[in-house]
């Protein structure tokens, strides 16, 4: 078991005595920015090679979960891959959960977080909080944006997650920080809905401690894999 709290006050160098036999999968959130997932890959590609495939959205076509995956699964077959371990965040986690339960031949294993978000009350209308209460695909029938859509299923609620993470047969790691209290709930629920899945609560961390401390990111995931073989 690794020392969060001693990881969490810099860059930890057992890093280079840590590896896994599987190439990672990173599948970002849909608004993260190209240097949050940098740092993110760059800890990763420490302990395993990784693979980032274009999962971005188009915001003029409906918003369609398989189609990211087949994506992904391309981009598995071209690196040679057979065996993969997913790693997602917001967007990233549903795209990996789309993957693992349709096609789970292809999947070692999967290390999650959601990406919910702290709203006041009066920033949204009640318009925008009743439909943020279905189903992503049932908003998107009613005319959702593919923005609204996108935005929705980034968030990784339970609405949207509970059809596929029942039936996703690899074993998972859910990881949220223990201040991040907007994704604690979801985190539990997302942890409590798949067959395998781990939920890890990283000790004084907040929102967005992943881009902060990468390195734990990649240990968390090694240290998980272990346990877990």
């Amino acid at each position: 078991m690794i020392d969060v709290h001693h990881l969490l006050t810099g860059p930890d160098s057992s890093l280079e005595f840590m590896s896994i036999d599987h190439t990672v999968v990173l599948l970002p959130g849909a608004a993260e920015t190209s240097a949050r997932v940098a740092v993110r890959k760059t800890a990763l590609e420490k302990v395993a090679p990784v693979i980032t495939p274009d999962i971005r959205i188009s915001d003029t076509t409906p918003v369609i979960l398989e189609d990211p995956a087949l994506a992904v699964l391309a981009a598995i077959a071209d690196a040679g891959g057979q065996r993969v371990v997913l790693v997602g965040h917001g967007w990233g986690t549903m795209v990996a959960l789309q993957i693992a339960a349709s096609h789970a031949e292809r999947v070692a294993g999967l290390m999650l977080s959601t990406n919910a978000r702290l709203e006041t009350i009066a920033l949204r209308s009640i318009l925008y909080g009743v439909l943020g209460l279905l189903p992503a695909s049932l908003v998107q029938q009613l005319g959702g944006t593919p923005a609204d859509v996108a935005g929705l299923l980034d968030q990784v609620r339970p609405v949207d997650f509970k059809p596929l993470a029942d039936r996703v047969p690899a074993p998972a790691l859910v990881i949220v920080g223990e201040r991040d209290v907007a994704n604690r709930g979801p985190s539990t629920a997302l942890a409590r809905s798949l067959p395998l899945g781990n939920l890890r609560v990283v000790p004084r961390a907040g929102p967005g401690w992943q881009a902060q401390y990468p390195h734990l990111v990649a240990e968390l995931l090694v240290d998980f894999l272990s346990s877990s073989s």
